[in-house]
């Protein structure tokens, strides 16, 4: 049973894990007008986007250890004391496969505007841009994203 909730863990982190990338955008910006910037990179640097914690793997792992380990025990107390600490045990195995399936590469752009103004933008690995290339940096409801032009 311990591995069939593993097993479930990992399918239901696996659909939640999410996209850093330069073409996604969610429902909430459709309609929605984005400004658009003009400029070029100045410089890229490889970085690490990490979740700092998965709510979503969390509640889930608790959810299946609670389970799994209300199974253990013979009689009702045992029962309860197995779900508890199913439950502690799964709530925390959860959150860290969470944060290790929602770890992505991405790039830290610095970006110098045609106004001069500096900014760095981190976005997912999707795709590079080279260090001189002209972008737009794109600021929307969905926070800032550069393309090239």
């Amino acid at each position: 049973m311990a591995a069939g909730a593993l097993a479930a863990l990992t399918m239901v982190l696996a659909g939640c894990a999410s996209t850093y990338n330069s073409s996604r955008v969610t429902p909430g910006s459709v309609g929605q007008a984005s400004t658009v910037y003009t400029g070029y990179v100045q410089s890229v640097r490889e970085v690490t986007i990490k979740s700092d914690r998965s709510l979503i793997g969390a509640a889930t792992g608790a959810v299946l250890g609670g389970l799994a380990g209300s199974e253990l025990g013979g009689g009702d107390k045992a029962q309860t004391a197995g779900a508890i600490g199913g439950a502690v045990v799964g709530g925390i195995a959860g959150n860290e496969a969470g944060k290790a399936i929602g770890t992505k590469r991405g790039y830290a752009y610095t970006v110098r505007f045609d106004n001069g103004e500096v900014r760095e933008i981190v976005q997912g690995a999707d795709i590079y841009i080279q260090p001189g290339t002209p972008v737009n940096a794109i600021a929307g409801a969905d926070g800032w994203r550069i393309v090239p032009r």
